[in-house]
């Protein structure tokens, strides 16, 4: 599951103490730390990342 801090707190990633904040971070939802903080509405899931359609390269014909 990948969650993010909700807006106004101050979460750290118990393994590597590093703050989580908007970019997504992986974790065990069944570890009692993160179960708890998703309890408590701290984290929140994070959104789905939106895929944006590849884009095509620019067709540069050359002179000869």
């Amino acid at each position: 599951m990948d969650i993010v801090a909700v807006p106004g707190r101050l979460v750290r990633d118990p393994a590597t103490r590093r703050v989580v904040g908007e970019e997504p971070v992986t974790i065990n939802p069944a570890e009692p730390y993160w179960a708890r903080l998703i309890a408590d509405r701290d984290v929140a899931e994070a959104p789905e990342p939106t895929s944006s359609p590849p884009s095509e390269p620019a067709n540069e014909e050359t002179e000869a």
